[in-house]
């Protein structure tokens, strides 16, 4: 492998001078075209960022010398041992998927600068312009033989696509504060990806979308974004009350999903039960539905219980102490005012897949978490000596990366 890597190098060198400022630009903005393919291409992709990231030890160092690498890495092994014992081989793939989307997540991070991260962006809006007119397309084809059908436009079903749309109407948005020129572009691709979030019909994204808006609303205090957000949440709960049609599913529905999330909640409940401390391995419910008679489906529908019923007790800690680390990180950031808008984009970023989390588990998806993670790459950018301010518990001392021992740099 090392001797493939060396020669396409070589190659390269003779032929081009390629940079690594060009190389990652290139690879940063292949990732982002990926998420808005069929996901084998962001499979793909992915897999080949993580490989490169494990053969190229100066790419490896610096990706892996983010706080609380190890410790990631170790509840991934651990994880995929405990489906190993259950016998869950879908479980052990997708443990070894997690260690590749993570391992991608944080080349991303190490890598971003502030403009790479707007050219993604952009490339992100631009890819769901084409995605919209996929569903509008798809919706007007299935419209005379099935109209409750619901348009997954590139992505493998609607709900997937409807937090893929909740994170490009933050992206929108935190692009019309920082590149006020191209308002208008960003307006069209609003407008389209609410064409798409209506056809999808999800709820869940719905509410998800004005949750994650909510928290940019009240961060950027600005008079005129208020004053739509709430004329638009009025207008759209007095139309559904004037006209019930205009939701895109009835009150049938809603009792329909109600009724199947409270199956697949009390069989959930009944396999945490059965092994509380570690799970069973990553998409465990599809092991357990039958057992419990519990509603077929892939996933528990909640991001609480899917994390204990697939990792227990053990991951829920070790995803918690993750998670409250890079929030730590943020609240540096705003209180030493770096990273600006980028800190406000993550906020709600993360308000949309806790809310989401409520009644359903889409992160847990490739093109969904790949768009995420490139979201949060954006933490890395100009934080590396906030990470020395990190709090760190002595207990998890070992899972921590010594950062007093390698260069801080600052990226703009």
């Amino acid at each position: 492998m090392t001797f493939i890597v060396q020669a396409i190098r070589s190659y390269f060198s003779d032929k081009v001078n390629l940079s690594s400022v060009d190389i990652s630009r290139a690879v940063v903005l292949a990732f982002t075209v990926s998420i808005f393919a069929p996901f084998y291409f962001s499979l793909i992709v992915i897999c080949l960022i993580a490989l490169m990231t494990m053969i190229h030890y100066r790419i490896r160092e610096k990706a892996f010398s983010a706080p609380y690498t190890r410790l990631i890495f170790s509840f991934i092994a651990v994880s995929f041992f405990v489906a190993a014992i259950c016998n869950n081989y879908r479980g052990m793939a997708d443990s070894i998927m997690i260690y590749a989307v993570f391992t991608c997540g944080l080349y991303l991070r190490s890598v971003m600068t502030r403009q790479l991260f707007h050219q993604a962006m952009d490339t992100a809006c631009v890819g769901s312009v084409w995605c919209a007119l996929i569903a509008i397309g798809q919706k007007f084809a299935a419209l005379s033989t099935a109209p409750d059908y619901r348009p997954v436009s590139v992505f493998s079903n609607a709900n997937y696509y409807g937090m893929i749309i909740e994170f490009i109407v933050l992206i929108a948005l935190y692009r019309i504060f920082t590149n006020p020129d191209k308002a208008a572009f960003y307006a069209v691709v609003l407008s389209l990806n609410f064409i798409g979030l209506y056809l999808t019909a999800s709820y869940s994204s719905l509410f998800a979308t004005l949750c994650s808006v909510l928290v940019i609303v009240l961060y950027k205090k600005n008079h005129k974004l208020t004053a739509c957000f709430f004329g638009g949440v009025l207008s759209l709960a007095a139309v559904s009350l004037v006209f019930p049609t205009f939701l895109p599913r009835g009150p049938e529905a809603l009792e329909r999903t109600i009724s199947q999330r409270l199956s697949i909640w009390d069989a959930s409940f009944k396999g945490i039960q059965q092994s509380p401390l570690f799970g069973h391995g990553a998409m465990a419910y599809q092991m357990i539905c039958d057992q419990f008679g519990g509603y077929h489906t892939y996933h528990c529908h909640n991001l609480i219980l899917d994390i204990l019923l697939n990792f227990g007790i053990f991951g829920l800690v070790v995803l918690t102490i993750y998670f409250s680390v890079n929030l730590r990180l943020l609240t540096l950031r705003f209180r030493n005012n770096v990273g600006g808008d980028m800190n406000i984009l993550l906020m709600a970023a993360f308000t949309a897949v806790l809310v989401h989390g409520l009644t359903d588990v889409t992160i847990f998806w490739i093109q969904t978490a790949a768009l995420f993670f490139l979201m949060v790459s954006s933490i890395g950018i100009g934080s590396a000596y906030l990470e020395e301010d990190i709090a760190l518990p002595k207990l998890f001392t070992e899972y921590y990366d010594d950062h007093s021992a390698q260069v801080a740099y600052l990226r703009d």
